[in-house]
């Protein structure tokens, strides 16, 4: 289980991530170096990232490089522009190892494996499967530049089809890539445009160097074709702007997202464990929801403060996800970032003891 977690208000932003080590024989870390970046520059700033270590080959921990540029040619715009800046920069096709002229083909249909074909598993009429999941598609949330997204897959999609029946893993879907083409594309073009699909988590904190204000983004990114990273935002807009009298906000990523969650919700102890998965899956979405618009029910009243609780819950959700044996970590070693306007500190919560979990 790997955890992250953000807090952020007037005060600051607080960025604190573990060090995810595996139980049994000698610890080992697999991310000490590759979930918490502090950005180099004029404007105190830092990311974290969870998911794959590369997509398209290319290691996730290059993106800094590509935001700090970011900010350094923003960095006296203002908070929102500085924002703007590091999606645009997001966008940008990523640059990498030489691949070959079938990589988009390539995409698309692992993409129809993992979208088209579990709606086949259902059983049934597979035609009316996938108009099912292209009408649940369409109430989906678009990424930015969603039309424009989708008109270009479908594009590649028609140039592609002839290829496409040899590349997908299962019969049932090579069945349907040639029965129902058409539907079939609409679904891969509706993952690649909409919030269906994630292969990586991304935050990104900072405060503005001339306003004092800060600022936080937390995307859900998918590869696209083009090599192309497309993304949706896990707060009420792009980014979320903290004036001085705004309110908290918090933000969790990794594995360990949900016991994070469930912990500021009050329900991270035995109240938790003793729902059945019934009653677990009833609350589930509500606290999705709650945490996907980010809220501020935690009072926090200084950068101090701000690192105080970034790295408890992290430190917490260790301690209750490794007694309830839902993860493999650990008591590891937490860093923290505190980003204010003076610039950023820096911070590590030891080791805690390790911990045998009950018979």
């Amino acid at each position: 289980m790997t955890i992250q977690v953000a807090v952020m208000n007037g005060y600051g932003v607080a960025l604190a991530s573990d060090r995810h080590v595996f139980r049994g024989g000698d610890t080992r870390s697999t991310g000490q170096d590759v979930k918490l970046h502090r950005l180099r520059g004029p404007v105190p700033a830092a990311m974290m990232a969870s998911g794959p270590f590369a997509v398209f080959g290319v290691p996730v921990s290059r993106l800094v490089l590509r935001l700090e540029r970011a900010l350094a040619a923003s960095a006296g715009a203002g908070p929102e522009a500085m924002c703007e800046s590091l999606l645009h920069a997001l966008e940008k096709p990523i640059e990498g190892p030489v691949v070959g002229a079938d990589a988009d083909a390539d995409l698309l249909a692992e993409v129809a494996g993992q979208v088209v074909g579990p709606a086949l598993d259902e059983g049934g009429d597979a035609r009316a499967a996938l108009q099912r999941l292209v009408a649940e598609m369409a109430n989906a949330p678009g990424c930015r530049d969603a039309e424009s997204v989708e008109a270009s897959v479908r594009t590649a999609w028609e140039a592609s089809l002839p290829r496409l029946v040899q590349r997908v893993s299962t019969p049932a879907l090579a069945q349907a890539l040639r029965e129902a083409p058409e539907l079939c594309g609409r679904a891969v073009a509706g993952a690649l445009a909409r919030d269906w699909r994630a292969d990586l988590f991304i935050t990104v904190g900072l405060c503005c160097p001339e306003t004092g204000v800060p600022a936080m983004l937390a995307l859900r990114l998918w590869k696209g074709i083009g090599r192309r990273l497309h993304f949706v935002s896990r707060l009420q807009s792009d980014y979320e702007v903290a004036w001085r009298a705004g309110r908290t906000v918090v933000v969790a990523q990794g594995s360990g997202r949900m016991v994070v969650e469930s912990l500021v919700d009050g329900l991270g102890d035995e109240h938790w464990e003793s729902l059945s998965e019934a009653g677990r899956d009833v609350l589930r979405p509500g606290m999705d929801g709650r945490w996907d618009r980010a809220h501020g029910r935690l009072g926090v009243s200084s950068p101090r403060e701000l690192s105080a609780v970034a790295t408890g819950l992290v430190r917490g959700a260790e301690v209750v996800g490794y007694l309830t044996r839902q993860s493999e970590s650990t008591m590891a070693e937490i860093d923290c970032l505190c980003l204010t306007p003076r610039g950023t500190l820096e911070g590590t919560l030891p080791a805690g003891p390790v911990l045998t979990p009950p018979a």
